[in-house]
């Protein structure tokens, strides 16, 4: 007798206790975490980590418990991030697993010198992580005590790096009754190797062999057998056939007991610097779980931003709010794989429902899984591949039904299985839950199925939960229209190259196109055409509708994406232009600004001239004419002066470009020790105070003023750095006045760590080659007027384009020495070191 899906709902029901029992949390867990796939993402992040514990704990990553551990979470991923993005990512390097080992030693136990040279290694990249730690304190507070660790090992691991060989060895260096023993074992072996060459010598016509043998760490000669009594001695052994015998000689015999004692010797001192070693790490056993820890913590950030470079994915800081709005949303795991995926628009929240129509093999689990997957990344903090727009909330829970879940173990169907799956859900469904249903009440009867799907989704509502669901069921796309708490969306079919699109539409239910993608996958078409004949009336108009409104959506979407692109075109243009018209006005103000400095430079000479006519006339210049005509000179180079100076009509027109080609600054960025170009100074200055009253007061060298905001700009590169130059020439020459040997320069020494500074970075990313070659160009005058000795150049990572054409620029300039990747802790190879010729 054929089961209906009440008397399955009724057997269900009978059975609930017993799945209760073995239901639960981490039973939901399990099913959501194999629906959604999320073991092989975990497993996908795990693979970019560079140690075992770092690859295990992504590996088994679940979702934070609670809203705050999950905004925590979000925040190092971010910090993490947003580090790399500027060139100061975190340091990554592999390192072994202490974990173990140093808790034995905190209980007292004992440890071998390859033991702990691993312990060593770990608390180096503890050591470098500190340092990077340090340098981030400011801009990221929370990652920096999140990798940093205790200052105090750093005596523990520079006492390991000296009493220990990088094998593990304890080192000559560890104490001096070490050194001792081993030289006396040395000299013992040296007397050892003497006496049986020459006890070979004079045995020589009795031996089997010319050399000496050793048989378990005694010395002897390889006698014949037939002449043992020719060599006294004790006999360690024989050879396999019998015909030889291996002897030492009394006088090897005496040296074999003095080396074995002193052997002895080596054995127990180093022994005992061990033992100190340990009681080092025993002391510090606490910090130095805390700097594995922060290693550890390291790597799965690293490994994270890693990920997020390569899939463009964002970190989201979850929201109390248990909603889900998603944009350009990419399906994670087919992005890790390297495939190009179709980005899609979602949105979903809390008493909502999503009903997700279309073809068969369009995209509609796809759509579900990203739902799913976007909720739980965010919990746990790792970047999911979408835009920045987005937003995600926190969901307590995360349950789905997607795919086959029929067990012959437990004498369930498809179907029966699918019913139990829903009531656990049913019985789990909450506000700040999120389900995720494939195919709803789907594998029986449509009519009845349909009614079931419609019952169970409204009763989901009712509880407050997000729901998700795919269907084929027209009783469901009809809800999208009539109840305002359902919402429709479709995945695409081309109908002209019967293919899907993979597009998500909001708003507009979708054909499930049976019959289109039954003739796709090979059914004959006479087949085809015979099942098309058997659709019922009301089923072929509400067939031909709904494609009608799938290809008015292609035609509305092409129009659009033709006008996106003509609207990119003309913004393009209109840059183009715009980058023109800037260079225009760009080469006339340096035009202006040359004839202004050649102008500037004849009326300085002008006044000099004009001071040492005063001092040649002496006395002569007193006299009324000759005063007058002084007077008169004096009068015509002021004029001349009035023209360049800071009000006068070329210091005027060199502003006006000035503000025409600048960006103004934000007052976010007007921070203390921020540098901006002051328009009527025409230089940089140093931010002293926050705006007030619609003013800040900066510093240009000795002088200190208000100045409007508006009257403020970014300053480029090259100003920055000319900016600095005389802070850095004062610089340079305190350094010459100090003692000899009080420091060494840099120029000398590329392998050198540098400071870098703003004052000598130029920052060129987001530009075009021949543009960043050109800006590079004035940098580097102006660091040579300067006399500054190295410099920084910000690149980027990007393609790698841009860095290769500056590198290659650089290489055979002329004013460049020499020039390497910036270091991790320079900022890494989004930077090029340069040192300048003197």
């Amino acid at each position: 007798m054929t089961e209906t899906s009440e008397t399955i709902v009724a057997r269900e029901r009978d059975r609930e206790p017993a799945a209760a029992a073995v239901g639960g949390a981490e039973e939901a867990f399990r099913k959501t975490a194999a629906d959604l796939e999320w073991p092989w993402l975990c497993d996908t992040l795990a693979a970019r980590c560079q140690s075992e514990r770092g690859a295990k704990r992504l590996g088994s990553l679940r979702p934070a418990p609670t809203l705050a551990e999950a905004v925590a979470r979000a925040e190092l991923a971010r910090e993490a991030l947003d580090a790399l993005d500027v060139g100061a990512g975190l340091p990554a390097r592999a390192f072994p697993d202490v974990e173990e080992l140093a808790a034995r030693i905190a209980r007292g136990g004992e440890a071998r010198g390859d033991e702990l040279r691993r312990v060593a290694i770990v608390l180096a990249y503890a050591d470098e992580l500190r340092a990077w730690a340090r340098a981030q304190a400011v801009e990221r507070p929370a990652l920096g005590a999140a990798v940093s660790s205790s200052p105090a090992l750093a005596a523990l691991r520079a006492e390991l790096d000296r009493t220990l060989e990088p094998d593990g060895r304890v080192s000559d260096a560890a104490s001096v009754g070490l050194r001792d023993a081993r030289r006396r074992v040395g000299k013992l072996r040296q007397r050892m190797q003497g006496e049986l060459a020459r006890l070979c010598a004079r045995y020589a016509d009795v031996l089997r062999d010319a050399g000496p043998v050793e048989r378990d760490g005694r010395y002897g000669l390889p006698v014949r057998a037939d002449s043992h009594r020719s060599v006294p001695g004790i006999v360690l052994g024989t050879s396999a056939t019998g015909v030889t015998l291996y002897v030492e000689p009394p006088e090897i015999t005496e040296l074999a007991n003095e080396l074995a004692l002193a052997a002895s010797e080596v054995s127990r001192e180093e022994q005992r610097v061990l033992r100190e070693l340990c009681r080092q790490v025993q002391a510090l056993s606490g910090p130095l779980a805390e700097a594995f820890e922060a290693c550890v913590r390291a790597d799965v950030l690293a490994a994270l931003c890693q990920y997020a470079a390569a899939t463009r994915a964002v970190v989201f800081v979850p929201d109390a709010e248990p909603r889900l709005e998603l944009e350009g949303m990419r399906h994670p795991l087919l992005v890790a794989r390297g495939v190009e995926v179709v980005p899609n628009d979602l949105a979903l929240r809390s008493g909502q429902a999503l009903v997700v129509s279309g073809p068969n093999a369009g995209g509609k689990t796809v759509a579900l899984k990203c739902l799913g997957l976007a909720a739980w990344m965010a919990r746990a903090g790792v970047p999911v591949p979408a835009r920045r727009e987005s937003h995600i909330g926190f969901f307590d829970e995360v349950l789905s039904d997607i795919g086959d879940a029929q067990s012959l173990a437990q004498s369930l169907s498809t179907f029966s299985a699918h019913v139990a799956n829903l009531g656990r859900i049913v019985g789990r469904a909450a506000p700040r839950v999120l389900v995720l249903l494939d195919e709803a009440a789907g594998g029986t009867d449509p009519e009845e199925g349909a009614a079931l799907a419609v019952a169970v989704l409204e009763t989901l509502l009712q509880r407050g939960a997000a729901v998700a669901v795919t269907t084929h069921h027209e009783r469901l796309k009809e809800l999208g229209a009539t109840d305002p708490r359902f919402a429709n969306a479709a995945v695409g079919f081309d109908f002209e190259r019967m293919l899907p699109t993979f597009r998500l539409a909001l708003g507009a239910p979708g054909a499930s196109s049976a019959l289109e993608v039954a003739t796709r996958f090979g059914l004959p078409p006479e087949v085809v055409t015979r099942a098309r004949t058997l659709l019922s009336g009301p089923a072929r108009d509400r067939e031909r509708l709904v494609r009608e409104l799938e290809q008015e959506r292609h035609r509305l979407e092409a129009e659009r994406a033709a006008a996106e692109a003509e609207r990119a075109a003309a913004t393009a243009l209109r840059a183009e232009l715009e980058e023109e018209r800037a260079a225009v006005r760009t080469r006339e103000r340096e035009k202006l600004a040359r004839a202004s400095g050649k102008l500037y430079g004849e009326v300085k000479q002008a006044r000099l001239r004009l001071r040492a006519l005063v001092e040649e006339l002496g006395s002569a210049a007193r006299d009324p004419a000759v005063a007058e005509r002084l007077r008169a000179a004096e009068r015509r180079v002021d004029e001349e002066a009035r023209l360049v100076g800071i009000d006068g009509k070329v210091g005027r027109a060199l502003r006006a470009d000035d503000a025409a080609l600048r960006r103004p600054v934000d007052a976010p960025a007007l921070r203390p020790g921020a540098r901006v170009w002051v328009a009527r100074l025409g230089a940089v200055a140093e931010v002293v105070s926050a705006p007030e009253r619609g003013q800040v007061e900066v510093k240009a060298g000795a002088f200190t003023l208000r100045v409007p905001v508006g009257e403020l700009a970014t300053p480029s590169a090259a100003q920055r750095t000319a900016g600095g130059a005389a802070r850095a020439a004062r610089e340079r020459q305190a350094k010459e006045r100090a003692p000899s040997g009080a420091s060494t320069s840099a120029r000398a020494d590329t392998t050198a760590r540098m400071v870098r500074t703003s004052s000598a970075t130029c920052d060129l990313r987001g530009q075009r080659v021949d543009e960043a070659i050109a800006n590079l160009e004035r940098f580097l005058d102006d660091c040579a007027r300067a006399g500054e000795a190295a410099a920084f150049v910000l690149h980027g990572h990007g393609t790698g384009a841009l860095r290769n054409a500056l590198r290659e620029h650089l290489a055979t300039h002329p004013r460049v020495a020499a020039l390497r990747p910036a270091a991790i802790e320079e900022g890494g190879d989004a930077f090029t070191v340069v040192w300048l010729r003197a």
